[in-house]
């Protein structure tokens, strides 16, 4: 069996669909403290997301070690710590746990994920040509270029050593990568970052620490993981069949991330859609009210036959820009006031889709993914296809029928990216 552990759903099911389109079966399991966790029997990947990312430390770990003492995890099992390729989280307390619990040697750690223009060079995250610590991917109150160099930002998290291998050597090829692993190794490094800045790098850091003699933890983004998925060269044509593919869609952005403005923009006046655009003071102030006024008109939407896009006011996109004078109004944090548009938009998703038709949803953002499944009581989504680099395309029972549902991480994608997913997907 090979285990993947995500932090956010957005990140477990776009590294889970790394190993359906190579012809594995690859389940994702939404962690439910009130439920068992149970592994079908023909299943060749399980994909747990541990919902993580937004826990304090000592949290996150406490939460981590529960849900592996839950896995019937043995040695010869393959083990994969997803992490997000914009390093949010608590990826080094996470990492420390695992490798304690399993007994791994060594960490290889790469965030890179190349096709989404995450690069990794002199331990430096780069994303969208920019160090980390000066895109909008920034997500803390770090010195720059202490916000972008990722030894500096794990060994905030964990005692354990960790050691680097500069791209000039990763160039060279297996041979040297692994020598250096080695070497990193004798010295006492437990955690090995290593620079990438295109896909034969990828390949041959996981080439490399496959050769390494001892217990290794393979971590980083779903960039890794494509490669991650050759290990049993499965060649098998999994098709998993989809229905209801044609009709209305739903679209949920709570993505913080300017893209996604763009995106729906592009949207606007291409496809039959409906945008409806979320005031958050009102429904902050009558909840109940608006709610049922959302619902009545996204229900009559769908009726018509027209897709639907429902996203919040840009002003509430980004914590700079926030009414500060409504958050005070309320006694709200910018968490607290995430989690507000969280559970309202899984609500609202909710109604339309128990007084409608609709059986297709797009997902955006590991939030608002999160927030319409538990709200759908979904907790196990069956991956079909890659629909575009790193999205994938899952299915969920829900009621008596199935859902169609695409997850995005937020940051994902170029300007058309929204406009092709509806567009593949009602053409699957």
């Amino acid at each position: 069996m090979i285990y993947v552990i995500a932090d956010d759903l957005t990140g477990a099911n776009d590294t889970g669909v790394q190993f359906t389109k190579k012809g594995y079966n690859t389940m994702v399991s939404i962690y439910n403290k009130q439920s068992t966790i149970v592994t079908p029997d023909n299943l060749d990947v399980f994909v747990i997301d541990t919902e993580t990312r937004e826990l304090k430390s000592k949290t996150a770990r406490e939460k981590l070690r529960s849900i592996l003492k839950k896995l019937n995890i043995n040695k010869n099992d393959i083990i994969y710590k997803k992490v997000d390729s914009t390093l949010r989280g608590n990826i080094s307390d996470e990492i420390e746990e695992i490798m304690n619990i399993l007994k791994k040697d060594i960490c290889i750690f790469s965030p890179s994920f190349p096709s989404h223009k995450r690069i990794t060079i002199g331990g430096y995250l780069v994303v969208d040509q920019k160090p980390l610590g000066l895109s909008e991917y920034s997500s803390n109150n770090l010195k720059q270029e202490e916000n972008s160099f990722i030894p500096f930002l794990l060994k905030k998290q964990t005692n354990f050593s960790v050691g680097q291998i500069d791209l000039k050597d990763v160039a060279k090829g297996q041979k040297t990568i692994l020598s250096k692993i080695n070497k990193l190794y004798q010295k006492g490094n437990r955690i090995i970052v290593i620079d990438s800045t295109s896909e034969q790098h990828l390949a041959d850091i996981f080439s490399s620490g496959l050769k390494f003699d001892g217990s290794v933890l393979f971590s980083g983004s779903a960039g890794l993981a494509n490669y991650f998925s050759n290990i049993y060269n499965k060649n098998e044509d999994l098709k998993i069949n989809i229905e209801n593919n044609k009709g209305p869609l739903i679209v949920v952005v709570g993505s913080r991330n300017s893209i996604m403005e763009d995106q729906i923009n592009y949207i606007k006046n291409k496809l039959n859609s409906y945008e409806l655009k979320i005031d958050l003071e009102q429904i902050l102030s009558n909840k109940d009210l608006i709610l049922d006024d959302y619902t009545t008109k996204c229900i009559q939407i769908i009726r018509n036959n027209r897709d639907l896009v429902i996203h919040t006011n840009a002003i509430y996109n980004e914590e700079k820009l926030i009414n500060k004078k409504l958050m005070f109004e309320y006694n709200l944090s910018f968490r607290k006031l995430e989690i507000h548009i969280k559970n309202f938009l899984g609500e609202l998703t909710y109604k339309i889709l128990e007084n409608s038709c609709a059986r297709n949803l797009i997902l955006t953002g590991g939030d608002i993914a999160l927030g319409v499944c538990k709200k759908l009581n979904i907790y196990n989504m069956n991956i079909v296809d890659e629909l575009l680099p790193g999205i994938p395309l899952s299915t969920a029972n829900y009621k008596n029928y199935k859902l169609n549902i695409i997850t995005k991480a937020g940051g994902f994608g170029k300007e058309d990216t929204l406009y092709n997913l509806i567009n593949k997907l009602k053409n699957y």
